[in-house]
């Protein structure tokens, strides 16, 4: 990929790849918290669904941006979606540190 495509799409293909690594890698480490029982059954599934849906729309947003020089398609319009992908990212990893709490005053377990 690196002789057809810039420096900054380079960069932007790296950086999807290294947070699709990241949160695969917490979302094993959660799928194996919630076989061991240490979490709160109901808030833990919706916070890996929050980062399972981040890394999608934050990483694919990423690739798809920094592969239109190969692809001759242009991905630009997708720029608004990394940083929702993002939110979704802050969302679930509070809700999986919720979810090894006891402070679960709202009924969701």
């Amino acid at each position: 990929m690196k002789p057809h495509v810039t420096a900054e799409a380079l960069n932007s293909w790296d950086t999807a790849v290294k947070y699709q690594v990241y949160q695969s890698l917490g979302l094993l480490l959660l799928a194996i918290a919630g076989r061991l029982n240490v979490v709160k059954k109901r808030i833990h599934p919706w916070s890996m669904h929050l980062i399972a849906m981040g890394m999608f729309c934050f990483c694919a947003s990423l690739y798809l941006r920094s592969s239109s020089p190969l692809t001759g398609i242009d991905f630009a319009w997708l720029g608004p979606v990394a940083p929702i992908g993002g939110l979704m990212f802050i969302a679930g990893w509070l809700l999986a540190a919720v979810s090894f709490t006891g402070a679960d005053k709202g009924g969701l377990n």
